[in-house]
């Protein structure tokens, strides 16, 4: 058996990255570390009562039922809150694998890409 490259295939980015593991409905999600201010409980206040400019549903922003939202992401720079369902824990991932060409849609500019979470691959 014979080793090589796959195609035009990118070698993956070996540096480390401080990720926070985060639920949306059923779906397990990842976002950098350093692109948030703070995690919060969510009382569903309006965005003035958060101290936020602005409060957004990540049920909504993805195009899922809509869930509890128990957690509020307040994203750097900015005020702005993402309700999440809830926060897992923070992981250090050491690389991210570009997405799969069949992505064709606006999610090429939602994802930086795919990483591995133990066993399960994560957006």
């Amino acid at each position: 058996m014979r080793a090589g490259r796959l195609g035009n295939a990118r070698r993956p980015d070996r540096s480390s990255n401080a990720l926070i593991l985060l639920r949306v409905g059923a779906y397990r999600l990842a976002i950098e570390a350093g692109a948030l201010k703070e995690i919060r409980n969510d009382h569903h206040l309006t965005p003035e009562e958060s101290g936020c400019e602005a409060t957004l549903s990540a049920h909504e922003l993805l195009g899922i039922a809509a869930g509890p939202g128990d957690r509020l992401l307040v994203l750097r720079p900015g005020r702005v809150g993402v309700r999440v369902d809830g926060v897992e824990r923070m992981i250090e991932a050491g690389e991210f694998r570009p997405l799969p060409r069949a992505f064709q849609g606006e999610e090429r500019a939602w994802y930086r890409g795919l990483v591995m979470v133990g066993d399960s691959v994560c957006p």
